[in-house]
């Protein structure tokens, strides 16, 4: 009908891909869109702050955008201040030449702060991606959670911050200050992060795959469980010789298959070629070694507390102590039903584990990892689980009695009918567990 607007998309369009240019957020607004006459319409919106309560405040600009085929975008309008004295605001535009068969409206949401000043603010889980912050001050700022993929922080200032959990994928680090930061479990996929400098700060189980590191500064900077696959370094890159070693492997960059008393711990080695290598008394507590070609290795004496094996490639030529064989043989084939009664499996990474069934009475598995393991129905009668974690593990119906569950981590266990008579628990950690009667702990 002549006239007649026809409304599609009345929430921001989400992105699907990085921000094609800084300032493109995924910020979330709903539109609200009232005919003012035959040929107008006026477009209403609540503008929100980036950043959920209690943090700080952080109302992006908008500008509005039309279409009438939700593939050509046009700005209409100029650009709209999202905050007035600091508070969101309820925002309009209207468009003048609305009369039409179908038209279609968005918003863009646009953070643009350059050299700001956000020293010890709270901006955590904030929605940041594409914002430009080019030279901002960050110091000792809470960004965990926050998404900044794609955003510009070129020259920021970032020391001490916690950037624990946040998206940086994409992310323009260059020559940004992160001395003595917190990244843990960071992701930085595809981030420059070259001629940063990141002396000190805690990278443990970041993900920089691909990211830029060259010129960067990485002295004693904690990289354990990093992932340093793709990633590019050159001459001036100042990383520690562990971790330069570790990028060498991952990225097929090493030359010799001689790693005797190698210090690989804590190592993210996924995928990494050692095939034939001399591994002999190298360091291997705690190294992912998933889909890892160990075929013909050398393990001889070396220390393998806690390495993870789904995955490894190993053959009857690799030379490896039989407990971390057995721990092989329960990560990648299960141990549904096996008899491993009085087997010592201690300080060993069994999670995600298929175990139902099987006889482990009189086992040690202190200390072991074992959340997300499946123990239905399991016999673990006097067994030592001291310290052992079965985070969200499954004990349904498994039998327990005598067993050492002392200082265990029992956190979003399921123990429903499992026995326990004459276990003892002391200082065991029960967070919304379910009990053997099917209550909750």
């Amino acid at each position: 009908m002549k006239g007649q607007i026809t409304i599609a998309g009345v929430a921001l369009l989400l992105l699907a891909s990085p921000p094609a240019s800084p300032g493109e957020g995924r910020r979330n607004v709903s539109l609200r869109i009232n005919r003012t006459n035959e040929s107008s319409a006026e477009i209403v919106w609540q503008s929100k702050s980036a950043v959920p309560a209690p943090g700080l405040q952080l109302c992006p600009d908008y500008q509005l955008e039309k279409s009438g085929d939700l593939n050509n975008w046009s700005s209409l309008g100029s650009k709209l201040a999202g905050s007035s004295n600091g508070l969101p605001q309820t925002l309009r535009a209207v468009d003048a030449n609305a009369l039409g068969d179908r038209a279609f409206y968005r918003v863009e949401s646009i953070i643009d702060e350059p050299f700001a000043d956000f020293n010890q603010a709270r901006l955590g889980s904030g929605e940041l991606a594409g914002a430009n912050f080019f030279g901002a001050r960050f110091f000792s700022a809470t960004l965990t959670n926050a998404d900044l993929t794609g955003a510009d922080l070129r020259g920021t200032d970032l020391r001490f911050a916690d950037l624990s959990d946040a998206l940086l994928n994409t992310a323009d680090l260059f020559a940004a200050d992160l001395t003595l930061a917190t990244m843990e479990f960071a992701s930085l996929r595809q981030a420059d992060v070259s001629f940063a400098g990141l002396e000190g700060a805690a990278l443990i189980v970041a993900d920089l795959t691909g990211a830029d590191l060259r010129s960067a500064i990485l002295t004693g900077a904690d990289l354990r469980l990093a992932i340093l696959h793709q990633s590019q370094i050159d001459g001036n890159t100042r990383l520690d010789a562990k971790w330069r070693r570790v990028w060498e492997i991952v990225n097929h960059q090493t030359a010799t298959l001689n790693f005797t008393n190698a210090d690989l711990s804590f190592a993210d080695l996924h995928g990494a070629d050692f095939h034939l290598a001399n591994l002999t008394r190298a360091n291997l507590n705690f190294a992912d070694l998933s889909f890892a070609d160990l075929r013909g290795a050398n393990l001889s004496l070396a220390n393998l507390p806690f390495v993870m094996l789904s995955g490894t490639q190993l053959d009857p030529n690799t030379l490896i102590e039989a407990k971390s064989r057995l721990v092989w043989e329960i990560v990648n084939q299960g141990a549904v039903g096996r008899d491993l009664h009085g087997t010592n499996l201690s300080s060993t990474f069994l999670a995600d584990t298929d175990m139902r069934g099987v006889n482990l009475t009189n086992a040690n598995l202190n200390s072991a990892a074992l959340f997300r393991a499946n123990l239905g129905g399991a016999n673990l009668r006097s067994a030592n689980l001291s310290s052992v974690d079965f985070f969200s593990a499954i004990l349904t119906n498994a039998t327990l009695n005598s067993a050492n569950l002392n200082s265990a981590n029992l956190t979003k266990a399921n123990l429903f009918g499992a026995t326990t008579n004459g276990a003892t628990f002391l200082g065991a950690i029960f967070n919304q567990t379910i009990m053997p009667d099917g209550s909750i702990r």
